[in-house]
């Protein structure tokens, strides 16, 4: 043909439509799959090794995406804003309900602003009493024991509370019945509820009869309109069982009309539907005025307030800076069992270079490009990495669901229901995408380019086969193992601190007895209506009671457990200048406070170390007396004797710590005794400030009792619920003994799960490493047989051979121990805030941790070295 061969017309036609590149692309995954398929035991653990990298890093990265980056389950969730409230130090805060109509009622911006006001436990007695729920399997083991609800007492149901346009402004619709409608909020509409579709299948067992039927509430009848579907969480974070309109708080007794028009009571947080046309930018402009003229009219209540407007989309605007940590921590850890599994790929990946030297060589020798070898290993990489995804998100998602499991059985079951969506979306499954390429990359470029380097001449000819080809390469797998050991230790020396500072937190002492006492809760009792002298006999009937129980040595009331409950109210002596000044500039500091019984003191094992207790009388007429903490006593008069002082407790305007609470107003009480210090407000340190008030069992209601036992409470506890059976079958009661309570410690959780997840990465990348280090020593004892022969022919013994090759292995497993720990050191640091007072350079955890990842490491050294020691020098002198 005057044009050539038929084959070279096709490559020319082929140049000239811009094929080249993609027939070399199918022919490079036609031979990498080939290659693949030809060692499958080579693929199979490398494929493992990285499907377990990126399958932790990718259930990390589910959870965030359904926790944070997935549009709320509602319809056009892009037009939605959120609605904060911010003041000096808090960015994200709720509205008065005067606040929220301002805004409803003068936003333009807007299409439709609704609220979402909270929610709470209400009881029914139209649901029989509760039965003992299961115990947590992890959870206990790992140290978290949240309270129970005792058998036998009323059954707590939770309910969210939102205004009438809650859902129409959402788009919802209703599995059954009706939504609620802004009808509803009018202050003479009937009580209507909304039940959750999870409600309706587990309590009422999918009744269709239940839209109209009469659910009683607090001891109100409330008529059943509608069940939303199933998981439906709205704006939410868990599903409720009920929905009510927010003036049903004032049915249920949860609070007065006067307290839910009042400014400086929360009512919850808003959200609105921007109009069409409208963006974020100038809807905060409008609101800046509208937050203006509040100022204005309203100096006392408004006058450091100002307001933000954020998407709404998702839960990514309202992450602050502490859960960004928390996100950083979970991702840096993940990361690091990444980086060891791609370390260990990355060394077989060299081992199978060193073993395709002569095929390298050969595509070399007939013109093969560097370059061009580069891209099929890398190719190769690529691929087995992508199995590696394809297998590492399906394993994602069976250890994500166990873990949701899991918190789910472990949270008491009125809390509500945990329904994160986390079937696989565009979001992860570039993720894992992205991830699975990037370590394809990351970990087969260097032994690509390593092994594209080959010397042609002595590869054809076999040659070097143990002096010298292996000193680069061992080199480089020497700095691989290394960066292992150094990832490892980072985790396990993380986790150990973590874990040692959540076990010294159990053991910390807290000033007062906790071993021995039972901590109860009434879950409010106040809701179901009862007069004011019903409910203050109630609690004379259930101290007396439980007191009467054999093993009980006495019973106490506080307005607030010991642990936990954070109130606070302004404090300053009175006529005298105070000490420190408080941290906001001019304002008065801040102290602690509860209201207790004279017997609170004997009870927790407080001792009075100056003064006395309140007396009978004082307690019954609530007296304008106090008893001071030791710290409190230093803070305001330091050097001097503080009994007959007198302190101002309280603000004259009120201070209002939580929905339908106001604070303690003394303006003059006399200090009649000092208690020792305890660690109820923070367990890393001796509370600054506390006050404790005289509670009186004839004029004030509180929902905690303080019961003192002879041993561990934990039996006595089925037995206490009985009481409570026979004293008011409607009352939800709450038991748990008292040192349990510090699983509800916030430190104390990211502590202890921060210190258990680094736990279970951490040994997972333990595993890795030693099956890196293990690989490596075998392989280059395989590939040293020659010369290890030589060495033994000459009179080496099989100690001195054994000694040589470990020293050789060991080395760089040294250099990533003493790299770890200088990054622990650093890492330590920023930890040390949820290690209770633990040094962040704990001599056990790094000394431990160090020695037992050098003693394994050594043994997955030393078996391999052994085998070298039984290399015949007649063979090993003939091995190729």
């Amino acid at each position: 043909m005057k044009l050539g061969g038929i084959e070279q017309t096709k490559e020319m036609v082929r140049e000239r439509r811009g094929l080249p590149m993609l027939d070399v692309l199918l022919q490079d995954l036609r031979f990498g799959a080939r290659m693949l398929r030809k060692n499958p035991a080579f693929t199979a653990v490398a494929v493992l090794t990285l499907a377990l990298g990126i399958g932790v890093n990718t259930a990390i990265f589910t959870a965030f995406d359904a926790l944070v980056l997935r549009p709320r389950p509602v319809k056009d969730p892009g037009s939605l804003a959120s609605v904060f409230r911010t003041t000096p130090g808090e960015t994200h805060g709720w509205f008065s309900y005067p606040d929220y109509i301002y805004y409803r009622d003068h936003s333009s911006s807007f299409s439709d602003l609704s609220l979402f006001a909270f929610g709470m436990a209400v009881t029914s007695s139209d649901l029989p009493a509760t039965s003992p729920e299961a115990t947590p399997r992890i959870a206990g083991a790992v140290g978290f024991q949240l309270p129970q609800l005792l058998q036998g007492g009323a059954q707590p149901i939770m309910c969210f509370f939102v205004s009438g346009n809650y859902f129409p402004m959402l788009g919802a619709t209703p599995l059954l019945g009706r939504i609620l409608l802004p009808e509803d909020d009018q202050a003479n509409a009937l009580p209507v509820v909304l039940i959750s579709g999870n409600s309706w299948q587990r309590r009422f067992h999918s009744d269709p009869k239940i839209v109209g039927s009469v659910l009683h509430l607090n001891g109100v009848a409330f008529t059943v309109v509608g069940v939303t579907p199933l998981d439906y969480l709205a704006t939410a974070a868990s599903v409720p069982d009920l929905w009510a309109p927010i003036p049903a708080k004032i049915a249920l007794g949860v609070i007065t009309r006067q307290e839910l028009e009042n400014r400086l009571v929360p009512a919850g947080f808003p959200s609105g539907r921007l109009k069409q046309g409208v963006s974020l930018f100038g809807a905060q402009a409008e609101v800046n005025v509208l937050a203006t003229q509040l100022r204005t009219q309203y100096p006392e209540a408004e006058g450091k307030m100002s307001v933000s407007v954020v998407s709404g989309r998702n839960n990514l605007s309202g992450l602050d800076p502490e859960a960004w940590a928390v996100v950083a921590a979970a991702m840096t850890a993940v990361a690091l069992l990444l980086l060891i599994a791609g370390a260990n790929v990355a060394s077989l990946l060299l081992a199978r270079a060193a073993a395709r030297r002569k095929e390298i060589a050969v595509r070399l020798a007939v013109g093969a490009g560097r370059w061009r070898l580069v891209r099929q290993l890398l190719t190769e990489s690529i691929m087995m990495a992508l199995l590696a995804g394809a297998l590492g998100l399906p394993l994602a998602g069976w250890m994500l669901h166990l873990l949701i499991v899991e918190i789910a059985a472990a949270l008491p079951s009125f809390w509500g229901t945990i329904a994160l969506e986390i079937s696989p979306d565009i979001r992860i499954f570039a993720y894992t995408l992205l991830v699975s390429c990037a370590a394809g990359i990351a970990f087969g470029l260097v032994p690509a380019l390593q092994a594209s380097k080959s010397d042609v001449n002595s590869a054809l000819k076999e040659e070097g086969s143990a002096f010298g080809r292996h000193l680069s390469r061992s080199r480089l797998r020497g700095i691989l193992i290394a960066g292992q050991m150094a990832a490892c230790l980072v985790l396990l020396i993380s986790s150990a601190l973590l874990l040692r500072g959540s076990q010294r937190a159990l053991k910390i002492d807290p000033g007062f007895e906790a071993r021995r006492v039972a901590y109860l809760e009434m879950y409010n009792p106040a809701n179901l209506h009862y007069s004011p002298s019903r409910l203050l006999q109630l609690n004379r009937d259930l101290i007396q009671r439980i007191a009467g129980l054999p093993g009980v040595h006495s019973v106490a009331q506080a307005s607030r457990g010991p642990f936990g409950g954070i109130r606070w109210v302004p404090v300053s002596p009175v006529d005298a200048a105070p000490s420190i000044p408080g941290t906001n500039g001019n304002e008065p500091p801040v102290a602690g406070y509860s209201f207790v019984t004279p017997d609170y003191f004997g009870t927790l094992s407080i001792p009075i170390v100056r003064g006395r207790n309140f007396a009978l009388r004082e307690a019954e007429g609530e007296s304008p007396v106090v008893v001071i903490s030791e710290a409190t006593a230093r803070r305001f008069w330091p050097g001097e004797d503080p009994l007959g002082k007198r302190l101002k407790i309280g603000s004259e305007k009120g201070t209002t710590s939580f929905p339908g609470e106001k604070g303690p107003f003394v303006a003059s009480s006399e200090v009649i005794g000092v208690a020792r210090d305890v660690r109820s407000m923070d367990l890393r340190k001796i509370d600054e400030a506390y006050v404790y008030l005289p509670l009186s069992q004839t004029h004030r209601w509180t929902s905690t009792l303080l019961a003192r036992t002879e041993g561990d409470p934990t039996p006595l506890l089925p037995a206490i619920g009985q009481e409570v059976r026979r004293v008011d079958a409607n009352l939800p009661v709450m038991g748990a003994p008292l040192y349990t309570m510090i699983s509800m410690n916030p430190y104390f959780v990211v502590s202890r799960i921060g210190g258990v997840l680094a736990s279970i990465v951490g040994m997972l990348g333990l595993l890795l490493a030693c099956m890196g280090v293990y690989g490596m020593v075998s392989y280059s004892v395989a590939q040293r047989t020659r010369e290890i022969g030589i060495r033994m022919a000459l009179g080496a013994q099989s100690v001195q051979v054994l000694r040589h090759v470990v020293r050789e292995g060991f080395q760089p497993i040294l250099a990533g121990i003493v790299i770890g720990i200088v990054a622990s050191a650093g890492v330590s640091r920023l930890m040390a805030a949820t290690l209770f007072g633990l040094n962040p350079m704990d001599a056990v955890s790094f000394s431990g941790v160090s020695l037992l990842l050098g003693a394994i490491a050594l043994l997955a050294t030393w078996l391999p070295a052994r085998r070298a020691t039984g290399v015949d020098p007649m063979v090993a002198l003939r091995h190729e």
